[in-house]
Order: structure tokens, then C-alpha cells, then sequence
């Protein structure tokens, strides 16, 4: 169903409220994907941060707080450059910079989806996959 002629004409045959409808569930579902790969970068970084002994404590990551970004006139942004990681035993490791990372394109797009305001932080939790702000 990706072929934009065939597409169109089913699109053209709804009503602007059935549209709207239709575009929801798209940026739902988009949004959901966009999550799930945020979580699966999200575990990548918290392990590799763990092998490479950059955090304050052995112990598996569990939960990882993003906070946001702010560049001149820009509105605020999700950020791969500040990380609070909180570990299972809980301890929490801050300031861990993931910005050379593909979280930091994850990051971004979500903030299309998510716009948050300056102050706003974004709880993930790992083993669940849970987004909280």
C-alpha cells in the first residue's frame, strides 16, 4: 500500500474528519516504531557505557532520564548529551554523553513527535519500554 497512486486514490475517497483519523493513527503508529528504536539504542548505549567502565556503577541500567537542549532561537530539543542513567542498585550515573551515537537522530525525531518544553525531562525504563514525562 505504498504506491502513492493507489494511496491517493484511497485517500480521496475519505472525508477530512476520516483523513484526520487516518493521519492520528500513521503519526501513532510512527511514534510507537520511533520508541521502540529509542529503547533498543537506548540499551546498546547503557551496555556499551557499561563495558567500557563509563559508569559510576556496575550494575545494569534500568532506567535512563533525558533532559533537554536549548540552541539560541531554536525551541527545546530531547538530547543524547546529558543522560542520567539510574541502575538496579540504585545508584545513578550523570552526564553520560551519548551524542556520538544513532540516539542522537532517535532524539531528534522524536522531538517532532514529543516537543517538550525547556524544563521537561523524559523517563524511559528499560525493561518495560515505558516513556514518562
Amino acid at each position: 500500500m505504498t504506491d502513492s497512486d493507489v494511496l491517493g486514490g484511497v485517500l480521496s475517497l475519505l472525508s477530512y474528519e476520516d483523513l484526520v483519523r487516518v493521519g492520528n493513527t500513521v503519526d501513532a503508529h510512527a511514534k510507537q516504531r520511533l520508541q521502540a528504536a529509542v529503547v533498543g539504542e537506548l540499551r546498546a548505549v547503557a551496555a556499551e557505557a557499561l563495558e567500557n567502565g563509563e559508569t559510576d556503577s556496575p550494575a545494569p541500567v534500568v532506567q535512563v532520564r533525558v533532559h533537554t537542549r536549548q540552541a539560541d532561537t531554536m525551541p527545546p530539543y530531547w538530547s543524547a548529551r546529558n543522560l542520567t542513567f539510574r541502575h538496579t542498585d540504585g545508584l545513578a550515573t550523570f552526564c553520560l554523553d551519548a551524542s556520538h551515537t544513532g540516539l542522537e537522530d532517535l532524539l531528534t525525531d522524536l522531538t517532532c513527535f514529543d516537543q517538550p518544553s525547556e524544563t521537561d525531562v523524559l523517563t524511559i525504563t528499560l525493561p518495560t519500554g515505558h516513556f514518562d514525562r
